[in-house]
């Protein structure tokens, strides 16, 4: 078990270090992706229903490497990223499928769902004093942050049922 988180723990890293470093060179239109959000989800996505723990353990460590890597102050993504995980399980949790057999309709629209959540939250937090600021983040370019991001997370996605069948 220990490596398992061993190995996600090395995945974030590198995905933290790519995200921060390759993919800033490669915007489009100002938006760079969250690939350690996406793995996050991913991860905590195909996690069984009843394992909080390990699910709060990947937030905890997503959100160090984001708060590393990406904001001046360290704790607002560890903080967002376990309540974002908690309410993952609770809802995958009433959806009542057998065998944390989820299909990749139900996977995308919470992905987006708590990608927006995120980076509002974040947003709502860097920016709290400049209501202008805030105001001017509902426009065009969170809509291409949705759609570049699940890009990448319909990719986990069919990564991980390639690699752990369905």
């Amino acid at each position: 078990m220990w490596q398992k988180t061993l190995f996600i723990t090395f995945l974030f890293y590198i995905f933290a270090l790519l995200q921060s470093s390759f993919f800033t060179h490669f915007n489009l239109f100002g938006v760079v992706p969250n690939l350690v959000f996406a793995l996050f989800f991913s991860i905590s996505f195909f996690e069984k229903n009843d394992n909080y723990f390990q699910v709060i353990v990947y937030a905890a460590i997503a959100g160090f490497f984001l708060d590393i890597f990406s904001f001046p102050y360290v704790g607002p993504s560890f903080a967002f990223l376990i309540i974002i995980g908690i309410l993952l399980k609770k809802i995958q949790s009433l959806l009542k499928e057998k065998e944390n057999n989820y299909p990749f309709a139900y996977f995308l629209p919470l992905f987006v769902i708590f990608l927006l959540i995120y980076n509002l939250s974040i947003s709502f937090y860097l920016y709290i004093p400049d209501f202008a600021k805030i105001v001017s983040l509902f426009n065009w370019k969170i809509i291409f942050l949705l759609c570049y991001n699940s890009i990448f997370a319909a990719l986990f996605f069919y990564i991980h049922e390639k690699i752990f069948g369905k």
